[in-house]
């Protein structure tokens, strides 16, 4: 037998990897109740949305005699830090279903679409990250064994990730989406997944993770802005944020093709989760990777096998422990708080009976069915599916012709859970990373450029900003769906592939990935490409940074010339601004000062004598 290459092997495993059919495409009504939670010893199908309630958020954070810090109470009580919750009252009228480029006749009563879109979010996040994380046929948690708090799965992911978690998302991320600039159509929307790069690069699969389809063919506009579909797009926002949940939880987790079994701390956020003693453990991390990103989690309380170990002992107020998160009064360290209590709160309020209820038509149910398929998630053969499971159930609970989103909808829900498919990570992204074909795209104009591009397959391949003087590599069979300033000063796409497809006349199959090159310059506002053979820059000095080069292993050093002090990166970092501007704007951001003083010998370079 002949001896495979490293990267042959590797090849072949990431070949395997993402080529493989799906696990699982649904699951069955018994794995769906294991995932529920349980009341008087039954399944319970309830839902409880919290309704008419005042809840503090956008409090500050105080420090407390133990040192540690907790939400200000008391000082939480200027306009902006309170909201009252009615849900009819505030949102009574009947809005209309159409999406950008999908005109619809269909209505629905505002609220009703908020209560379906969190009931729908919240069942997607546990559902995705059970068995969306390519963990295996019994999925990501452990089923058979209670969680350290002594709760099973259900039990424990209905108390913090219930509708109202969502809800407390909503608030602390924008007030709902009210606090959004008016008329400005490219908000991020309710719940503040930020596009373009970032959130919305990560779910489309970018880092060989997310979930590709159906996000690849998403336009966040349509799906997420605050100003361009019904209720704020709050089913668009809410079940991508849902999404969201499993991509984070999936790269700390062991779950993308480089670290699939990988025993480290570092990729056990499931088991932490599962063995944590502090009950807000879930709404904690979940928000501290929503706000923080889920490669912070690696760097705190993940970063070794015995901080992990001190960690989950914690049988409380684990925020607020100094081993385990870095100590810092910001934004982050209001939200991993907020979030948590605001859940908190309103569950609470929801199962003391301040609960929001109404009663829905086959109509309803239909209408936001349709919406979901004319938003892009699933196809109308999927979604006709779902509708006719559900409806059979609708029909036997209905009476006079509706059923209550308290107590009846819930098994409505399981009809459309378990006939959806589930999106595994990175299904339908790109696979063979070794195989591709590409090359260097200069940016050298004086802006940032954003970089969208797909590849042979027609997949989600780069979605990156890439800077004055910089470059990025792209699939030479692919394809731009964006090559434009980030500012919005100048837009290249259309003579971006020209010059792609010019460039792509001058090779054949013998063609070397990265031998060649497309430099972008701007002349008068006119857009121009000059392609060729790659001819790099000069080379940067042995030890110093270089824009241009991949620091896929953490903890390489460098020397910045800018400052002449040594830095060492956290985690994979290719290209962006140098350490010290880095630095400098996030001291826990991926380059880390180790150096004291400056390098002697980049200092005489610098300044000879």
């Amino acid at each position: 037998m002949k001896n495979l290459s490293k990267k042959a092997l590797y090849a072949a495993v990431i070949c395997g990897l993402y080529n493989q059919a799906s696990a699982i495409q649904t699951i069955d009504e018994n794995q769906y109740q294991q995932l529920m939670p349980t009341y008087q010893g039954a399944v319970d199908y309830r839902i409880l949305l919290a309704d008419k309630v005042t809840v503090n958020y956008h409090c500050e954070i105080i420090e407390t005699p133990d040192g540690g810090y907790d939400i200000d109470r008391e000082g939480c009580n200027k306009p902006g830090q309170f909201y009252h919750i009615n849900w009819q009252e505030e949102f009574p009228s009947e809005v209309n279903l159409s999406v950008i480029g999908t005109p619809s006749s269909n209505t629905i009563v505002e609220h009703k679409l908020w209560a379906i879109a969190f009931a729908h979010a919240s069942a997607s996040s546990r559902i995705q990250m059970q068995y969306g994380l390519r963990k295996g046929a019994n999925g990501t948690f452990d089923l058979t064994k209670p969680f350290a708090t002594g709760e099973r799965f259900g039990d424990y992911f209905e108390r913090q990730m219930n509708p109202n978690y969502f809800v407390s998302k909503g608030l602390q991320e924008s007030s709902l989406g009210k606090d959004l600039p008016a008329g400005v159509d490219e908000d991020d929307g309710v719940l503040q997944i930020e596009y373009p790069g970032s959130a919305w690069a990560e779910l489309q699969g970018v880092v060989g993770g997310g979930f590709p389809l159906p996000f690849k063919n998403l336009d966040p506009r349509t799906v997420l802005s605050s100003h361009t579909g019904p209720a704020r797009n709050i089913l668009g926002s809410s079940l991508s944020s849902g999404f969201y949940n499993g991509s984070a939880l999936a790269i700390v987790s062991g779950s993308l093709p480089w670290n699939q079994g990988s025993d480290l701390s570092q990729d056990s956020m499931h088991l932490f989760l599962q063995q944590s003693k502090d009950p807000d453990a879930l709404s904690m991390l979940m928000s501290f990777m929503y706000n923080r990103g889920p490669y912070a989690a690696k760097d705190q309380l993940l970063r070794s096998q015995e901080i992990f170990d001190h960690c989950v002992s914690i049988t409380e107020d684990l925020e607020d422990d100094w081993t385990c998160f870095q100590k810092q009064n910001d934004f982050g360290a209001r939200y991993i708080r907020q979030i948590p209590d605001v859940t908190n709160t309103l569950t609470l309020a929801a199962i003391q009976g301040s609960t929001y209820d109404s009663q829905l038509s086959w109509d309803d149910i239909a209408n936001y069915l349709s919406l979901l398929q004319n938003y892009g998630f699933y196809s109308k053969v999927v979604i006709d599916k779902a509708k006719s499971a559900s409806k059979a159930v609708f029909d036997n609970l209905k009476s006079n012709g509706t059923i209550s989103y308290q107590t009846q909808f819930g098994h409505v829900l399981e009809q459309i859970m378990v006939n959806l498919p589930i999106y595994e990570l990175g299904e339908g992204g790109p696979y063979d990373e070794q195989g591709k074909k590409q090359f260097y795209l200069y940016n050298y104009t004086d802006k940032t450029a954003l970089v969208v591009a797909n590849n042979e397959a027609a997949q989600a391949d780069v979605n990156e900003f890439v800077l004055s003087q910089n470059r990025i590599a792209v699939d030479i069979n692919g394809q731009f769906v964006q090559l434009k300033s980030s500012d919005g000063a100048y837009d290249c796409t259309n003579e971006a592939n020209n010059a792609l497809a010019a460039l792509k006349a001058t090779i054949d199959e013998t063609y070397v990935s990265l031998s060649a090159q497309l430099k972008l310059t701007l002349s008068e506002n006119t857009c121009s490409f000059e392609h060729g053979p790659h001819t790099p820059p000069p080379p940067v000095q042995d030890g110093y940074w270089d824009p241009s080069k991949l620091y896929n292993q953490p903890g390489q050093i460098v020397i910045d010339a800018l400052d002449c002090h040594e830095y060492k990166n956290e985690w994979y970092i290719v290209g962006g601004n140098a350490p010290s501007k880095v630095f400098s704007q996030d001291p826990w951001g991926v380059w880390r000062r180790i150096s004291e003083r400056p390098n002697s010998a980049c200092l005489s370079d610098k300044n000879p004598s």
